[in-house]
C-alpha cells in the first residue's frame, strides 16, 4: 500500500470495535463493540477503515499462516532434501495430505532427535490453519465498511455517490475474496454480509457460497478502478481486473463440483476472460502481460501483470507496526524453502534449500533440451547453478524467481522483497485457455491462449513442442504448473479439476471415496462447536 500517515488515535479505537467483535465469531455475543457510529464523518474516515480491512487479510492471512505455501505443498511432487539440519518432515506430511497430523504436532524441546524433527511446529505454524477466525475478522470489517460508507456522503456533502460506490466495491471485494480462501481451505463455511451479525450459523455449501460471491461481485465490480492513479495502490488495493479474475477462479471452481452446469461457468469464465484481456488490457492499458526477464518486478509487486497481490516487500512502507511490509518469517512462504546461501540463508549454519522438487515432475514440466527462457531466469540465473540443480532433486535446488538480482545476489532482505502475488494476468489467461478447451468448441483459442503464456517464455509453442501426446487439455494444466510454481495454485487447481484422483497428474493422488470425505480440506478447530448448535466440522478430519 501506499506511504500512510502517522495514525491517530482515533484509529486505535477503530481498530479496539473492529477486532474484538469476531474472536469468537458465531457464537452469540453483543455488538455493542463493532457500533462504530460516531466514525463515519469523512472520507478519511472511510479510507482508514478500507485500509484496516487490508490489512486485517495481509496480516491474519498471508503473514501469520502459510495459507499460499499450502497450495503448492499438498500432494504436490516435493521433498525435503536429506541430510538437511533442520529437518522438514512437514514437508512431507503435506506432500501425503496428511494436514491433520501437520496440525496437531507439539514442538518437542528434549534437546535431542524430537526436537529436531519438530522443528517447523514453531516457524512455519501449521497449527494456526484449522481456525478460520481471521478471515471472519476480514468478512465481518467487509460487511460494516460496506453497510456503513454511505453515511460519509450524509455526513459530508463534498462525498460523491461514485466514491461510495467504490468503497462499497472494495468491501464487497475483500469479502467474496476471504470466502474464497475459506471454500478452498475448508469447503462448506457459514455464509453472510450483515454487518451485526448476532445469530449462531451453519455451513453453506462451498458451491452456493461461490455462487453468492460470484453475483455480488458482478453487481459491483464495475464500480472499481481499472487502476489507480496512485502506482502504489495498484494490484494491492481492488481493482476492476482483480474482481474479474476472482469471478473467474470462482466460476472454475464451481464448474469442478456442479456437473449439471459446468459448461455455463466455462462460458463465463470465457466471456470474463476476454473483458479482462480485450478491454483491460487493449482499451485501458490497466495491465500488461510483461516480458519474462521482468519476472522480479511482478513479485517486487504493483507490476501491470499484477491483479491482487499480498503487499510483503520490506522495499516499500506500508502501514505496519514496524513501517515496513516485510513478513515475520519466510519459512511460512515458498521462496524461504527454495533458496539458500549465497543468495539466502534461513540457516547460517547450511547453504541448503530445504524443499526440492521430484526430479522426473521437473522434466516433465521442463524437458531436457528443450527452450524455455524460464530455466535461465528461474533455476539457473545464479552463479555456479545449472540445469543440475533443478533435476537433481536434492538440496542444491534453487528457484530464483521471487529473488530480485537488482539488489544484490547475497543474502539481504531487499533481494528477496516479494510480494504474495494471488492473482495476474499469466494465471487469468491459462485459467481461460483451460475454460475454453473444456468447452472444446474452439480449440484453436484456446492454443491461442497457451501459446501467449509460451511465447512470453520464449518456449516451443504448441503443439509442435511438448504437446504432451497432442492432449490440449493436458499441455493447459501442465503449462499452469509451470509458470504459476510457488504462486499457491497448485493444489486447488488438482481438486477443482478433481486430477487430485489421477496419478498421470498427481504424484500423492487421494481416493475417490476420500475426496467425497472432504480429504481435501483442511481440520476445522472444536472452539466453532461452542454455543453453536448448528456448527459441524469436517469428519474426515475428526
Amino acid at each position: 500500500m501506499k506511504k500512510i500517515r502517522n495514525t491517530k488515535i482515533g484509529m486505535l479505537l477503530l481498530l479496539l470495535f473492529m477486532l474484538t467483535g469476531c474472536d469468537k465469531f458465531l457464537n452469540v455475543e453483543p455488538t455493542d463493540s463493532l457500533s462504530g457510529n460516531n466514525f463515519w464523518k469523512s472520507e478519511t474516515d472511510a479510507e482508514t477503515f478500507t485500509l484496516e480491512v487490508y490489512r486485517l487479510f495481509r496480516q491474519g492471512i498471508g503473514i501469520e499462516r502459510p495459507t499460499i505455501l499450502a497450495g503448492d505443498l499438498r500432494c504436490a511432487p516435493v521433498l525435503p532434501p536429506e541430510g538437511n539440519n533442520p529437518r522438514r518432515p512437514d514437508i512431507t506430511l503435506l506432500a501425503y495430505n496428511m494436514v491433520g497430523t501437520a496440525v496437531t504436532t507439539k514442538r518437542v524441546d528434549d534437546g535431542g532427535s524430537q526436537q529436531a524433527n519438530t522443528f517447523w511446529v514453531t516457524h512455519v505454524l501449521w497449527n494456526r490453519m484449522d481456525n478460520w477466525v481471521p478471515h471472519y475478522k476480514v468478512i465481518q470489517s467487509a460487511n460494516i465498511l460496506y453497510d456503513k460508507v454511505p453515511q460519509i456522503a450524509e455526513n459530508d456533502a463534498s462525498i460523491s455517490p461514485a466514491t461510495v460506490k467504490r468503497y462499497q466495491a472494495e468491501a464487497v471485494f475483500m469479502r467474496c475474496m476471504t470466502y474464497f480462501m475459506l471454500l478452498r481451505l475448508y469447503g462448506d463455511v457459514p455464509y453472510y454480509t450483515e454487518a451485526y451479525n448476532q445469530k449462531p450459523l451453519g455451513r453453506t455449501s462451498h458451491v452456493q457460497v461461490a455462487k453468492n460471491c460470484i453475483a455480488d461481485l458482478a453487481a459491483h465490480y464495475q464500480d472499481l478502478p481499472w487502476t489507480y492513479s496512485d502506482p502504489a495502490d495498484h494490484a494491492v488495493r481492488a481493482m476492476r481486473g482483480s474482481a474479474l479474475a476472482l469471478m473467474m477462479h470462482l466460476n472454475m471452481w464451481c464448474a469442478g463440483f456442479d456437473e449439471n452446469n459446468k459448461r455455463l461457468y466455462y462460458e463465463e469464465v470465457d466471456r470474463l476472460g476476454d473483458e479482462l484481456r480485450l478491454t483491460g488490457i487493449d482499451q485501458q492499458g490497466a495491465y500488461a502481460l510483461l516480458p519474462i526477464e521482468e519476472t522480479a518486478s511482478i513479485f517486487n509487486g504493483r507490476s501491470k501483470e499484477g491483479l491482487f497481490e499480498i503487499p510483503t516487500n520490506p522495499n516499500y512502507q506500508s502501514n505496519t507496526g514496524n513501517g515496513k511490509e516485510q513478513i515475520e518469517n519466510f519459512r511460512r512462504h515458498f521462496v524461504g524453502h527454495v533458496l539458500h546461501a549465497p543468495w539466502f540463508s534461513l540457516n547460517a549454519a547450511s547453504g541448503r534449500s530445504e524443499l526440492a522438487y521430484e526430479p522426473s515432475y521437473m522434466r516433465l514440466l521442463y524437458p531436457e533440451g528443450e527452450d524455455d527462457r524460464r530455466i535461465e531466469e528461474w533455476f539457473t540465473k545464479g552463479e555456479g547453478t545449472s540445469t543440475a540443480n533443478m533435476y537433481g532433486g536434492d538440496y542444491t535446488f534453487v528457484f530464483f524467481k521471487f529473488f530480485n538480482f537488482a539488489y544484490g545476489n547475497s543474502n539481504t532482505e531487499q533481494s528477496v522483497g516479494f510480494s504474495q502475488v494471488i492473482f495476474r494476468i499469466a494465471d487469468a489467461i491459462l485459467l481461460q485457455a483451460e475454460a475454453v478447451a473444456e468447452l472444446g468448441t474452439n480449440d484453436a483459442k484456446a492454443v491461442e491462449l497457451l501459446n501467449m503464456i509460451r511465447g512470453r517464455a520464449k518456449a516451443g509453442l504448441y503443439p509442435a513442442v511438448n504437446n504432451y501426446d497432442n492432449n490440449l487439455k493436458a499441455a493447459i494444466f501442465w503449462e499452469r504448473c509451470k509458470e504459476l510454481m510457488g504462486e499457491g495454485h497448485y493444489f486447488y487447481d488438482l481438486v477443482r479439476s478433481r486430477k487430485i484422483l489421477d496419478i498421470n497428474y498427481c504424484m500423492h493422488p487421494i481416493s475417490y471415496s476420500a475426496f467425497l470425505q472432504g480429504a481435501w480440506t483442511w481440520p476445522i478447530n472444536e472452539d466453532v462447536l461452542k454455543n453453536n448448535p448448528y456448527m459441524s466440522l469436517n469428519e474426515y478430519w475428526r
